[in-house]
This record gives structure tokens, sequence and C-alpha cells, in this order.
């Protein structure tokens, strides 16, 4: 026989599972169908959909793909792009960032034969596109040279890949690329050889480090080094 309160302890359990399950198999159906890349080199569909905020995905079963939007985004890059891939499955950055509407798309590999529409949904919201801002740390020329160029970058959300470089006028003094997570830290600029020696010559210079941060608006800091 059981206790006074088994019988419902058990049934809450139960009750508890199955919502569990329910909740998983809607995460699971709200993922949308993938873009898929076939052997005879096109797409599988013609138009796609995802929610607003949502990573798309590629799917290869043949040949060599790649998912390349036709636009171009604030970095002057294709506004969303997988990698080319072979075979499996790659997400396609940059969607996440999307608003509401429609979006061509084509493969670099097989243009003629590969193009598509994305139709971003009224569902879910964008994701912010990566943000920064910079100030130059280093304030001396002999600095520079002996320990790189400082650099504050402050993120207000985690940016992947961004190319860092320092420039006196048109010359390039140095060139790092550095990842950074939400808030702020240091990135540091080693001068190469010819930039150390084009500093060395001068009793000041006016340095400008650009940060071309992918999928959002590059970011630029001058600072007058003495």
């Amino acid at each position: 026989m059981l206790k006074r309160g088994t019988g419902k302890r058990i049934w809450l359990a139960v009750a508890i599972a199955a919502l569990a399950v329910m909740a998983y198999a809607g995460l699971a159906l709200a993922a949308s169908p993938p873009i898929i890349g076939q052997v005879d080199d096109t797409f599988n569909a013609p138009s796609y959909n995802i929610d607003q905020g949502e990573v798309a995905q590629l799917q290869v079963t043949g040949s060599n793909h790649n998912v390349t939007a036709q636009s171009n985004g604030p970095d002057k890059q294709a506004l969303f792009r997988s990698p080319t891939i072979t075979g499996g499955s790659a997400p396609v950055d940059g969607t996440q960032y999307l608003a509401t509407g429609d979006y061509t798309f084509f493969c670099t590999i097989h243009p003629t034969t590969m193009q598509a529409t994305l139709h971003v949904t009224g569902s879910g919201t964008p994701q912010a596109r990566p943000t920064a801002s910079l100030t130059l740390k280093t304030k001396t020329i002999s600095k520079a040279i002996k320990k790189g160029i400082l650099v504050s970058v402050n993120a207000s959300t985690q940016v992947s890949g961004a190319t860092l470089t320092a420039k006196l006028g048109k010359a390039t003094l140095a060139k790092t690329t550095s990842s950074f997570a939400s808030g702020s830290q240091t990135a540091k600029l080693k001068l190469s050889k010819a930039g150390k020696s084009k500093l060395s010559k001068k009793s000041s210079a006016k340095v400008t480090v650009t940060a071309e941060i992918p999928f959002g608006n590059p970011v630029t800091a001058k600072a007058k080094l003495k």
C-alpha cells in the first residue's frame, strides 16, 4: 500500500517529465529547416524561412557549397555568410542580426545555378550587432617602439575576429586580429620592423588605430605620440 501523498508525488513527477518532453519537442520543432546544397549544384528550395535572431544553417549533401548574401553589411562584407563546406553542416553567420524582410543569397562556387531567398519572419528579436569603442593608451613613441601600441577596447557585445590596424598617415605600423568579450580590455599591436623605423624618425606622430569588426561598423581612435 502506498503512503498517503506518494501517489500525488508520482503523478507530479510524471507530469513534470511529460512537460519537459513537450518543451524539448517544441524547441526542436522551433528550429527552421536548413538550407541544403545538393549534389547537382542547386539549393533544395527557392526560399527559406527563419525567425529574427536565428542563425540559419547550411547543410551540404554533395559538392562544395556556401551561402553568401548578395548585399553587403556595415563591415562591407557579405551581409551574412557561411564557410564553404563539402559535407555536413555549418552556421550562416550574420542572419541573427537581420530584421524582417527578404534577403537574396547565392553560392559563390556555383553562382549561376545556386540562388535563393531568405525570408526573415516577424517572430523573435534580432540580436545586437557587435560594437566597440577604442582609446589609445600608449602616449609616447619610445613606448610604442619598445612595447607596441596599447589600445583600450570597450565592447558592448562579444566581438569575434576583429582586425586592428595602426597607421601613420597611409603607412601601416602594426596589424593584429583579436576577439573580445563584452566589456573593457586591452589589445596590443606589435610594430613591424618597418613601423618601428618610421616612428623612430619622428619627434611626434599622429597615429590612427582602426578596428574592422565582423558584421559591425568599423571604429577608429587617434592619438598624438611624442
